[in-house]
């Protein structure tokens, strides 16, 4: 069996300044936020912004949403005004559960917030709903850096 070491883990084994890392990915603040919405029905389409904007070069470290059952099919993403699905992938939050869904996207997990490359900001988190109206309550929960 080999043992091998992450990024991180090389550089910081390495030492001095040459091996010095991104900001925020070794002994980050990491910033919290927390936002409600009681869905009433809105039609497919719709688009949730939640939070705050966040500031230019934060990364993500985790998003977690809840909800209860919102209907018949209801599908919701989460994702930011650029790409609607970046966290989280359409997933059913409907079938008569109440369900958690976490941040399921590669490219998600620590994405940082970039607004100069794009015309559509990527710094407002969205929930985006899909395939049926929803009705009930939806949590989210997101974890960022930004040192």
């Amino acid at each position: 069996m080999a043992t091998v070491k992450g990024v991180n883990k090389t550089k910081i084994d390495a030492g001095g300044l040459a091996n010095k890392f991104e900001r925020g990915y070794v002994d980050g603040r990491v910033k919290t936020f927390f936002d409600v919405y009681e869905f009433a029905g809105e039609a497919l389409g719709t688009i949730v912004e939640v939070g705050p904007e966040l500031p230019e070069g934060a990364k993500i470290l985790e998003v977690v949403l809840s909800t209860d059952d919102l209907g018949n099919n209801v599908t919701l993403a989460v994702g930011d005004l650029e790409d609607p699905d970046r966290y989280i992938s359409a997933t059913d939050h409907g079938g008569g559960t109440v369900l958690t869904t976490r941040l399921n996207k590669p490219d998600g997990l620590g994405y940082e917030i970039d607004m100069t490359t794009a015309a559509t900001p990527d710094n407002q988190i969205t929930v985006t709903t899909a395939a049926a109206a929803a009705t009930g309550t939806m949590n989210i929960l997101v974890k960022y850096t930004k040192d």
